[in-house]
């Protein structure tokens, strides 16, 4: 990730590596405290990795992404929303983020349609694992960068 990073995609990977140098392995979902990052909130979701080739299905969507019209809802699979479905170039970073255990970060235009007046968004997928190694969700966090001007 780069260091001119949006602040709140830098903040919530330094959140999630401190928690994972605590435990020395992945952090999962029981040790994130939405106390610990109230202002990231808007803009986190959260994606259950399900089945094997993984899956990927909303868990929670926070309220910017609501704002900025993603189609989606809770219990819906991300490939769904996609132009070319489960061979669209979106799936291939959370199958890295889920096989590699590794942060992935992007900035560039959206993949998936959404309803309001965007430029381009930033996004980071971070793995979680509740045995510390078997990745089982992906904590994911997005910024939008609108026509205007403003980052949302």
């Amino acid at each position: 990730m780069p260091a001119s990073a949006h602040r709140k995609v830098r903040e919530l990977h330094d959140y999630w590596r401190r928690i994972a140098e605590a435990n020395g392995r992945l952090p999962g979902r029981k040790q994130i405290d939405p106390l610990d990052i109230p202002r990231l909130l808007e803009n986190i979701w959260l994606l259950d990795v399900v089945g094997e080739p993984p899956q990927f299905r909303f868990r929670l969507i926070g309220g910017a992404l609501h704002r900025m019209g993603i189609p989606g809802k809770v219990g819906d699979f991300v490939d769904q929303l996609l132009p070319t479905g489960r061979g669209d170039p979106v799936m291939q970073d959370f199958r890295r983020a889920a096989r590699e255990r590794v942060p992935v970060w992007f900035r560039g235009k959206a993949r998936v349609p959404h309803t309001t007046e965007m430029f381009e968004l930033e996004r980071l997928f971070l793995p979680l694992a509740a045995d510390g190694h078997t990745v089982d969700m992906l904590l994911c966090i997005t910024v939008f960068y609108t026509l205007d001007g403003l980052d949302i």
